[in-house]
């Protein structure tokens, strides 16, 4: 389906900080049943990010209001006044308006690289059997008949990739002390197989308190890659450090190289 232009103009709005306060909560409930629209938003952002980090659009729009301005003057100068007009032709700013395109493009690819590596990394440490490491992670006590049941349907639909269901069954299990590292730990990571890696930090981040060493390292590992896909570098790239420089840790290898892509 493609979006309308209506649908743009409220993205547009939603990254400027234009939206009333209910508007924007509409918008983000939208964002998160709406694959299409939450795709579109992370692209809108990425090419705004990079010509932000560049400097050349605003750049650009002060030398033009600039040049309109010395235009003006040279036109309303009195008669007998020399005055040197600017040469620069509307094809000026139609090359220099490319230039901007070509490396707003480019960084958006760069982006997507980085993005890229950091999805290999999450389809990698998974690669066997995601339910299966999930199965493995139950926490050590036993849990209730009906929680383990909500559980194992949960990573039933996790193994078939339905992470929207995985997400709505989870979100109203209730947990106990035993079972809320787990399950904040599962949460987060079906919002960061979902594409939603802002929903998926603070779960993740809940996780790391897990007496489980597996639940903590795990969740130290997607959190690092939830921070990259969010955009997010100054957070990520201590974490990819610490975990790079730490043998002991089963994801040293993978996180080594993202860390060579982020930095």
């Amino acid at each position: 389906m493609k979006l309308s232009e209506d649908q743009y103009e409220i993205i547009e709005a939603y990254l400027t900080n234009e939206l009333s306060a209910p508007d924007r909560a509409s918008f983000e409930r939208d964002l998160l049943t709406d694959a299409e629209l939450r795709a579109e938003v992370d692209r809108q952002r990425t090419i705004r990010m990079g010509l932000r980090a560049l400097g050349i659009e605003r750049a650009l729009e002060r030398a033009k209001s600039q040049y309109k301005a010395e235009l003006e003057r040279t036109e309303t100068a009195p008669a007998e006044q020399p005055v040197v007009r600017p040469f620069i032709s509307w094809r000026y700013w139609a090359a220099a308006a490319s230039i901007v395109a070509v490396l707003g493009a480019g960084y958006y690819t760069y982006q997507q690289t980085i993005g890229q590596q950091s999805d290999i990394a999450f389809a990698e440490t998974l690669a066997s059997d995601p339910a299966a490491e999930l199965t493995k992670d139950f926490p050590a006590g036993a849990l209730t008949p009906s929680t383990r049941t909500e559980f194992l349907e949960a990573l039933k639909k996790y193994k078939a990739g339905k992470y929207d269901e995985v997400i709505a069954r989870l979100k109203t299990l209730p947990a106990d002390k035993q079972s809320i590292h787990y399950k904040n730990y599962f949460l987060g990571l079906s919002y960061l197989a979902n594409k939603q890696p802002g929903a998926a930090i603070p779960l993740l981040s809940k996780a790391q308190a897990s007496s489980s060493l597996a639940i903590r390292q795990k969740a130290e590992w997607f959190l690092a890659l939830a921070y990259v896909k969010n955009e997010q570098k100054e957070k990520a790239l201590p974490m990819l450090k610490k975990i790079s420089t730490n043998r002991a840790h089963p994801f040293n290898a993978l996180a080594k190289q993202v860390l060579q892509k982020v930095q």
